[in-house]
């Protein structure tokens, strides 16, 4: 018995979230950061703190957890409800053809 495909049912879900990666080049001798944004469509929900291993978890911030067709990679930021957040765990599976990550909110201005 296979399972259903569900990935129509999280289609629902998605809303836009900015997708930013930063790079740094060297300019002159000195470093320069550039980012550069996109737009994706992404499912995003607090992150179930057993995902993360106590250790890593400073509790004076707030986690989300996404799941975006788009593949996602440790180290990016997604700016959700004006708030940014580094993406700091890549989750092992990916549900219904979606890529899913816990993501750290970002204090203070973002680079």
């Amino acid at each position: 018995m296979s399972l259903p495909n569900m990935s129509s049912a999280l289609l629902g879900w998605e809303q836009s979230v900015t997708l930013k990666s930063v790079s740094t080049a060297t300019i002159d001798f000195e470093p320069v950061q550039s980012i550069s944004n996109s737009t994706i469509l992404a499912v995003v929900q607090p992150a179930d703190m057993e995902t993360l291993r106590p250790e890593d978890i400073d509790w004076s911030l707030r986690y989300v957890q996404i799941h975006s067709r788009v593949a996602l990679s440790v180290g990016k930021y997604i700016t959700y409800n004006t708030t940014d957040y580094k993406i700091v765990r890549l989750l092992q599976y990916g549900d219904y053809g979606y890529y899913s990550a816990v993501c750290e909110e970002v204090k203070g201005a973002f680079i």
